[in-house]
């Protein structure tokens, strides 16, 4: 999707990404949807939150886990999505409801196989100036580490073998 930003004069891209191959592991859940926008006098959100139907934390965890191990055009925004939610959000990868939830995604037809092999993710590397660096707040950044993302994405792989 595109939009005309006031902060530039040119257009701004926004990356959305909709699947519906496979039904949901999990209920929905109502999560508030906010900004980042401040009002410059106020330093309050721009946009009052309101809430919108979302995957649970536990089935979009196991999707980005799946995606990461067997997406066919590996992605370093699952592997900075992982790394944050273990980070700020206290998710632990080796949550056995978790990793039954990733297996059975794994199992849908249409899925590659999982793998978390260095030839794979060695190409993350030449993604973290190109696709990460782009969409990124500088301190958000700077707080990732894609050698401990890659860590978390095999310690899973192998949990799951």
């Amino acid at each position: 999707m595109g939009y005309d930003s006031l902060l530039r004069d040119a257009g701004e891209v926004i990356k959305v990404e909709v699947s519906m191959r496979e039904p949901l592991l999990t209920p929905v859940v109502q999560s508030p949807a906010r900004t980042l926008l401040l009002d410059p006098i106020s330093r309050s959100a721009a946009v009052p939150s309101f809430p919108v139907p979302c995957l649970s934390l536990e089935e979009a965890m196991a999707e980005k886990l799946r995606a990461a191990l067997s997406r066919r055009d590996v992605a370093i925004r699952d592997f900075y999505d992982i790394d944050h939610a273990v980070r700020e959000r206290g998710v632990q990868l080796d949550d056995p409801k978790l990793l039954g939830l990733v297996r059975r995604k794994l199992t849908v037809a249409g899925n590659d196989p999982p793998d978390a092999s260095p030839a794979r993710l060695r190409v993350l590397e030449a993604q973290l100036e190109a696709e990460l660096r782009p969409v990124l707040r500088e301190a958000d950044l700077a707080l990732f580490d894609l050698d401990r993302a890659i860590g978390l994405v095999a310690g899973v792989a192998s949990a799951l073998l």
